[in-house]
């Protein structure tokens, strides 16, 4: 909103400078982003143009006599309007012109009234000088003086050619089938049919709000003008005014909403002016269509509310000479507060807290003093899945893992690569209206993030790339109803970092380093006696023959590990790395609430080991869990593989297994012969159940 100083001293006295009325602005929410001296002859010395930048919500403000408003109630000065040529009933206007508003949501009101023999010619150099100043560029006397109005009172007017509407009959509708209008700018416009359009009779002539048609404009031969002066839906003009990409000055107005109260004021005014300048004769009369709107309720405003908000206490005189500055009507007083009416050009001031932030505007915030806030301590709990996550990302960080965070969207070509740890059938939640078109749905997994992450490390030529994700994933659960899980991904590549001084190249990591991995974040849960290692139920997102499905002991699935699938890491154009995925929630649930701890056995334990040849695809976790179920509460204290070994003696197709058992007794020291007899009575059952050979 541009505007200068000797134009707004025209409506308010100040006896500030420039400099001191931007800044009171600038502090009360109108903030000026520029002061500028301009040249003004026979105006009193130098002028000086002011640029307002004006929030969405203060459409009054787009006119100098709600920024003179403004000044008034700051610095207490008298605020006085310009002068109008009043209208008045004259039932014979009718014969000279007929409105009709088809939909009068989308124009609650519509003014119109009527000036004859206008002399049309150029502007007086002020108006010009001023009109320029303020950015909007000279066409004539008639066309100057709806743009100067507009810019006084914030409400866009239009003249129309009145010689040029054939038919004498103005008609506010939608487009519906004209598909196609010419605006003054010589442009052809594409119309869609919600837009509005203001017509003659049935061919349109305006683009409602947004710019006039070029067939009905003011000419030189124009000696009859009807002006318009309305009051649109914003929502309805701005769509319009966006989809075309047309931005005019009153666009700007009506989507912010202008005063429907103030069409008859700004068509007086402009009347006025056109007596004036043009040596126009206007009709008395004025035809003024206008739905029938809710009547507006007062709000209360509390004291006791304004004082518990702003920490003072303002007294109910200084309260009431704040809100009738800013052209509030007081309706009534109660115990409680004083019930407000705002004015219609305000359609900001809706709520009690609206009412509050005047108050404080008005008052200066520079005036309300600084307090800490009463709080009342507390006791620092932390919930447990909160306390699990920190756990964890310290565990992974201090792992040499990264963390990535990554936007929860995914292509639906991902989704169907990656499902994630989720059972049964699922399907993605689809995203109503997507940032990136092409990631349309929520993800199913962390993995196709951390792969785009490894993709944006290899394109920079990076060597290794460890990193997690700690994250929720989404789905659809078969009844259509959203699900989301809390998960933890990681994503390992390349080869081991060095230790120490070594200057061997280090081998590359494997299934068994990301496996420790998971399994180390299971001991941190202490939940690695509740799950169990599997073959079947890998993703096939995976290498068939290097994964592995992690499950609780009930039989449900919480993640997996595993190399990913060499088709797949082709199709993306990644390296060969390894992955995993957890479920948290389920780790969390079967996490023990309570720390447990015992004394330090006080008798030894003693060690044998076992080595067996079973078949090449026989999961070494399998003796592992059968062993702690079957010995739950036998002399069996720990069991777990040490090696694994292929190749000659060993037959081909079979491999041989290594575990260490380790036995003890809570109340003795065992004897060797205990512990021998233990140990062949279990190798002679590992026989029997699994078909293995003991391996001399």
């Amino acid at each position: 909103m541009k505007l200068t100083v000797h134009w707004l001293k025209e409506f308010v006295s100040f006896r500030g400078s420039p400099q001191k009325i931007a800044e009171a602005l600038t502090m009360a929410g109108l903030e000026v982003e520029s002061l500028v001296p301009l040249p003004a002859e026979g105006e009193g010395g130098n002028d000086w143009l002011i640029e307002i930048s004006v929030t969405p919500n203060r459409g009054d403000c787009l006119g100098i006599l709600g920024v003179a408003r403004e000044i008034a109630a700051l610095t207490g000065e008298h605020f006085r309007l310009p002068p109008t040529s009043p209208h008045a009933g004259d039932p014979t206007l009718k014969q000279v012109i007929d409105v009709k508003v088809m939909h009068p949501r989308l124009c609650p009101r519509y003014s119109a009234r009527v000036v004859q023999s206008v002399r049309v010619a150029p502007s007086p150099s002020w108006m010009q000088s001023r009109l320029e100043a303020c950015a909007i560029r000279s066409i004539n006397n008639v066309v100057d003086v709806t743009n100067w109005v507009m810019l006084e009172t914030g409400q866009p007017l239009h003249a129309f050619d009145l010689a040029r509407l054939t038919s004498k009959r103005i008609v506010v509708r939608r487009a519906g089938a004209i598909k196609k209008f010419v605006t003054l700018d010589g442009i052809e416009r594409q119309l869609a049919p919600e837009d509005l359009l203001i017509c003659d009779g049935d061919a349109p002539t305006a683009l409602a709000g947004i710019m006039g048609g070029e067939d009905s404009e003011v000419r030189t031969d124009t000696q009859s003008v009807l002006l318009e002066s309305a009051h649109f839906d914003p929502l309805t003009i701005r769509r319009t005014a966006k989809r075309l990409g047309l931005h005019s000055e009153a666009s700007h107005r009506f989507e912010r909403g202008v005063d429907p109260e103030g069409t008859l004021y700004a068509l007086d005014r402009a009347v006025f002016l056109l007596e004036k300048m043009a040596g126009g004769i206007p009709l008395k009369g004025v035809v003024d269509r206008r739905a029938r709107q809710k009547g507006t309720k007062p709000i209360l405003l509390r004291t006791e509310k304004v004082k518990g908000l702003l920490g003072i206490g303002l007294s109910p005189k200084e309260t009431e000479r704040i809100l009738k500055s800013l052209g509030m009507k007081i309706q009534g007083r109660t115990k409680a507060g004083l019930k407000v009416m705002p004015p219609s050009f305000r359609r900001d001031l809706t709520r009690e807290i609206d009412l509050i932030e005047e108050l404080a505007r008005l008052h200066s915030y520079d005036r309300i003093p600084s307090t800490l806030p009463l709080v009342q301590p507390g006791g620092g709990k932390v919930d447990a899945p909160l306390r699990w996550e920190r756990k964890i990302r310290s565990f992974m960080v201090g792992e040499g893992l990264s963390e990535m965070v990554n936007l929860p969207f995914a292509s639906s070509d991902m989704n169907r690569r990656f499902c994630g740890i989720w059972q049964g059938q699922r399907s993605p939640v689809a995203i109503l209206n997507p940032l990136v078109q092409g990631d349309a749905e929520m993800r199913l997994s962390l993995i196709p993030g951390l792969a785009g992450n490894l993709g944006a490390h290899i394109a920079q030529k990076a060597r290794g790339f460890r990193a997690f994700d700690l994250g929720k994933v989404f789905s659809l659960d078969p009844k259509g109803v959203p699900e989301e899980r809390e998960c933890l991904a990681g994503i390992i590549f390349g080869r081991r970092e060095r230790k120490g001084l070594r200057v061997m190249e280090e081998p590359p990591l494997t299934l068994l380093d990301v496996k420790g991995l998971v399994e180390g974040i299971l001991e941190l849960a202490g939940v690695e006696q509740s799950t169990v290692w599997t073959i079947p139920d890998v993703p096939s997102c995976l290498h068939p023959g290097k994964a592995a499905s992690l499950q609780f002991v009930d039989g449900s699935r919480m993640g997996y590990v595993g190399e990913l699938h060499p088709d797949l890491c082709e199709e993306l154009g990644l390296p060969s790395a390894l992955i995993f995925e957890l479920d948290i929630e389920g780790l969390v649930q079967y996490a023990p609430r309570q720390l447990t701890v015992r004394s330090l056995p006080r008798f030894p334990s003693v060690e044998r080991d076992l080595s067996i040849v079973l078949e090449d695809g026989f999961p070494a976790q399998q003796i592992v869990s059968w062993i702690k179920e079957q010995f739950n509460h036998s002399l069996i204290e720990d069991v777990h593989v040490f090696d694994q070994y292929k190749g000659a003696p060993v037959p081909e197709g079979k491999k041989s297994l290594a575990y260490t058992i380790s036995y003890r007794a809570k109340d003795r020291t065992l004897t060797d012969a205990e512990v021998n007899s233990l140990h062949r009575d279990l190798i002679s059952r590992i026989g029997e159940v699994f078909g293995a050979q003991l391996r001399e």
